[in-house]
This record gives structure tokens, C-alpha cells and sequence, in this order.
């Protein structure tokens, strides 16, 4: 193998993961970018009612960040003004405005797309020693009972202090007072509050978070549970059991920090629901929600911001070269015989329309038509151009036959007949009849189930999604795929229909 070829091809291929390792480490591409992750529907309904024409009622919404993406939010308003406000880490939903004395909907809906593995960067928080309701003296207990964990690392001191809420204090237990004082704080300010306060004493920055387990069903009330600050990210303590939960948690937070999740300065809030549902979107959309929020070059000039009439086309046409590859590989490689080198990728294109099994069908019976006409008009001595010419006729007379039937019998496949190629046809025609006169019929038939063999593995890679989306989303890999055509036609070794077809002569050697 000469030296330009290879060095062509590692210059491509290193072009190629150029660009890939850009998209992946930088713009955080997905690896694979046919596993978008759990979608869901969240919708949120509630009922105000006015007791003055002034209201004004907040409620949390989702965040968007790298674990979590939004698509179509949707929200109504009735006769209210909406807008959104942000709180801290909290994203509020503020309907607002002047309304008759009554009852006014609104409502909330959003898809979200839950990406596990991909999660927030998080910032360290600000430490605040003590919840604002908790007193001083309760303050000089909660710095008695975390003494015991003061020399642990962070991670041994979540699980100690999560372990408390169940009577599991470790040893020695503290003083009888001291747990039945802290009975009192957990009665007095709730369960909550008082595991909040341990943490922080404990020096672990905790906040309080208000949201919904990802489970289809629709809620009247929502969870409220803990996050604890370990130094490298948040962990989520159940404040009830003590539990911790695991990674991805299943939880959607809607408000944090203290910051209610309902809250209404003027009306009252009534009959709030939230819904939870599995939601099937598909993969392009995802991928064009992340790709259209970006302003980096690369996603500025993707092709998801083609108009959607034009997307349609290059998904299909940025297989070909896999197609032409595969052609080529089942050629050099394998030895399979075909008509032409493009032949099987264009009749693969038309099969899209017609269908894998009624295209081979059309494809095989007006070969055989054309043949016999094409044996006919040999004995007319006709000249090349002049006979080609009376060929196509036929080819596109058979196409407005098969059209006639299919609309007769509702058959679409039939009606699809014309995206086939009849000129690449017509010449298949003229090419099986002179292969049958020279090598025989065996040889022709061979060379026609080759091309039919062809079209459909070339029809297998085209009509597959992920592979559409795959290249979609990074068309540099057709450089990789230019990259494999040089090293293949450079290649000049034996196929492997030859080894068969003269394993005689290994025996003999």
C-alpha cells in the first residue's frame, strides 16, 4: 500500500476524532447520541380563588442543568399575566394580575428529559450554622449530640448523623436528657428541621428541598427531603427513615433552600395537582432542543438548522457513503457480483418508498420483462441508442402500469414506483442480457441475486435511525468513512469468493 493513500486516510481519520473529541469534551455531546435518557411529562394544575381582584401566586417549576433538559413548556394563564422568576437555585412560575371574583385555572405542562450520568456541576454552598427557627438553647444541644462525629470524614458523617433519625446514636449513646430534649426539638420544630440543624452543626451545609419522585401518577401534596454538601456534591437524605438515596435519585426537586414550592401573596390556592407521566419523544427532537440553545460555532452551523422539509434529505443522503462502502467491501473483499458499482445504493434509495419486499418484487419482474423484450428486439439489429431508447420506454410504460394497479387496489408501493431508477434499469437490462448470451444464464442470475443482495444490506444501513442520527449529529464521520474508501481501493489481495472458487489448487499445493 503506497504512502500518499495512508497518509490520506490518517490525515482524515485524524480529522475526524479532531472533531468528535471537540464535540464530546467541549459542546458535552453524547457519546451515543441515540440514548437520550428517561423522558417525562410534568404537569401541574391548580385552582385560585379570588378574594380580592388583586392576585399574585408563585409555584416551582423545574431547572434545567446538565442532568435535565426542558422541552415545550407550555403554560395558561387564564386572565393572568405570567412570568418567571428566579430565586437563588429556585425557578418560580408568577401568575399575577386583576381577576373578577371567582375561580381562575392555571396550569403548567413540560417534558423533561432526565440524561443519567450527566449531572450539575456543584458549587460549594455558604454555611449557615443553624436553621433561623431553631433557638440557642436548642443550638447548645445540637453542638452536644454532633460532638461525637466532629472527627469523622464527610462522608462517615452523613451516615452517622442519617443514622440518628433511627435511634442509632453509635457508642457510647448520649445522655438520656440530651435525647429526650431532642425529642422535644424534633416534635417542636419537626423532623426536618431538627436533621437540618445536625448537619449543619456537623458542619455540613444542608438545605431542605421540596419536589416529586419520577413516577407516573398525579400527586396532591409534594415530598420534602435533604441535601447535604459532602464536599464533592450533593447527596439526598430522606429526613423520615434517614435513608440516602442512590445515583441518579429519581427525584425532581422544584424548590430548595427554604424557598416554599406554593406561595400566594393575594387568592387562594386550590385543588393543586401535579402529574407525572412517561412521555415518547423522539430522538431528533431532543437532540434538536440541545443543539438549537447553543451558540457555539459547530452548533450554529449544524444541520438541525436546516428547515425540516431539507433535514429529511440529508439523513438519508449522508448514508450513502456507507452504502458505496459497503458496495465496495462486498466487491474487493468478498467478491459478490453486481450490476454497476451505484446500481444497489440508488435502488436501495427507492426501496424507501416502495418497501424492501415490493421493490425487490418491481426490480425482479421488470428485469425479466425488459430481458424478454430485449431478446425480441435483438432480432431487429437495431442500433445501440435506438434500442436503449425503446428499453426505457418499456421500463417506464411497465412503472405507469404498476402505478394504474396500485391506485386501483389502494397499493401506495405501487404508486412509489417512479423513484426507482429507470435509466440505471434500463441499462441493468441491457447488461443482463449481454452477460446471459456471454457466460450463460447461471452466470446472469448470479449477478442479479449479487445487486439484490447488495441493494438490501445498502437498504439495512440507510433505513437505520441510529445510524441516521449518528451521522446527523456528527457528519465529520463521513471524512472517517472517505478514510476507509482509500485504504480499501488501494487494497489488492485475494477475495474471498476466490479462495473458494480455486480452493482446487490450495489442495493440490
Amino acid at each position: 500500500m503506497k504512502r500518499p493513500a495512508v497518509l490520506l486516510a490518517l490525515a482524515l481519520l485524524l480529522l475526524t476524532s479532531t472533531l468528535l473529541t471537540y464535540r464530546m469534551l467541549w459542546l458535552e455531546y453524547p457519546i451515543f447520541p441515540t440514548a437520550p435518557g428517561q423522558t417525562w411529562q410534568l404537569s401541574i394544575h391548580a385552582r385560585i380563588k379570588a378574594e380580592q381582584k388583586e392576585v399574585r401566586v408563585e409555584i416551582g417549576l423545574p431547572s434545567e442543568h446538565a442532568g435535565r433538559m426542558l422541552l415545550e413548556e407550555r403554560i395558561t394563564s387564564a386572565a393572568l399575566s405570567f412570568n418567571l422568576l428566579r430565586e437563588g437555585p429556585n425557578r418560580l412560575g408568577v401568575w399575577s394580575g386583576t381577576i373578577e371574583p371567582g375561580v381562575e385555572e392555571i396550569a403548567y405542562r413540560a417534558t423533561i428529559v432526565v440524561r443519567p450520568g450527566r449531572f450539575p456541576k456543584a458549587e460549594p454552598p455558604t454555611l449557615i450554622k443553624y436553621p433561623p427557627i431553631v433557638g440557642k438553647e436548642e443550638q447548645a444541644l445540637a453542638e452536644r449530640l454532633s460532638a461525637r462525629w466532629n472527627g469523622l470524614a464527610p462522608s462517615a458523617r452523613l451516615l452517622a448523623i442519617a443514622a440518628s433519625t433511627r435511634g442509632e446514636w453509635g457508642t457510647p449513646l448520649p445522655e438520656d436528657r440530651d435525647l429526650r430534649a431532642w425529642a422535644v426539638v424534633e416534635e417542636k420544630y419537626g423532623r426536618l428541621a431538627a436533621l437540618q440543624a445536625l448537619f449543619q452543626v456537623a458542619g455540613l451545609p444542608a438545605r431542605a428541598v421540596e419536589g416529586l419522585r419520577l413516577e407516573e401518577g398525579i400527586k396532591n401534596s409534594l415530598l420534602t427531603w435533604i441535601e447535604v454538601w459532602t464536599v464533592k456534591a450533593w447527596e439526598i437524605v430522606t429526613p423520615d427513615t434517614g435513608k440516602i438515596e442512590g445515583k441518579p435519585a429519581s427525584l425532581l426537586p422544584l424548590a430548595a433552600g427554604g424557598v416554599p414550592a406554593i406561595r400566594g401573596a393575594a387568592g387562594e390556592l386550590s385543588d393543586v395537582r401535579w402529574s407525572l407521566s412517561r412521555q415518547i419523544v423522539s430522538q431528533w427532537q431532543l437532540h434538536f432542543e440541545r443543539i438549537r440553545r447553543s451558540d457555539r460555532l459547530l452548533d450554529r452551523w449544524s444541520l438541525f438548522h436546516l428547515p425540516a422539509e431539507f433535514q429529511e434529505t440529508f439523513r438519508i443522503l449522508l448514508l450513502v457513503p456507507i452504502g458505496a462502502l459497503m458496495i465496495g467491501a462486498l466487491r474487493n473483499l468478498v467478491g459478490f457480483p453486481t450490476f454497476g458499482i451505484f446500481m444497489p445504493v440508488l435502488m436501495a434509495l427507492a426501496f424507501r418508498s416502495t418497501g424492501l419486499a415490493y421493490g425487490l418484487g418491481i426490480f425482479a419482474g421488470v428485469l425479466l420483462i425488459g430481458y424478454t423484450v430485449r431478446r425480441l428486439l435483438d432480432r431487429l439489429r437495431l442500433l445501440l441508442v435506438p434500442r436503449m431508447s425503446v428499453i426505457l420506454t418499456l421500463v417506464i410504460a411497465c412503472f405507469t402500469i404498476l402505478a394504474l394497479i396500485g391506485n386501483k387496489f389502494g397499493l401506495r408501493q405501487f404508486m412509489a414506483v417512479g423513484l426507482l431508477p429507470f435509466v440505471i434499469l434500463t441499462m441493468v437490462i441491457e447488461r443482463f442480457f449481454v452477460l446471459i448470451e456471454e457466460a450463460g444464464v447461471r452466470e446472469g442470475l448470479r449477478t442479479a441475486a449479487g445487486s439484490a443482495a447488495v441493494s438490501v444490506i445498502s437498504y439495512a444501513i440507510i433505513s437505520w435511525e441510529p445510524l441516521q442520527l449518528t451521522f446527523f449529529v456528527y457528519p465529520e464521520l463521513m471524512a472517517a468513512v472517505a478514510a476507509l474508501l482509500v485504504l480499501l481501493g488501494r487494497y489488492t489481495g485475494y477475495r474471498l469468493s476466490e479462495l473458494f472458487r480455486f480452493r482446487t489448487f490450495r489442495s493440490l499445493a
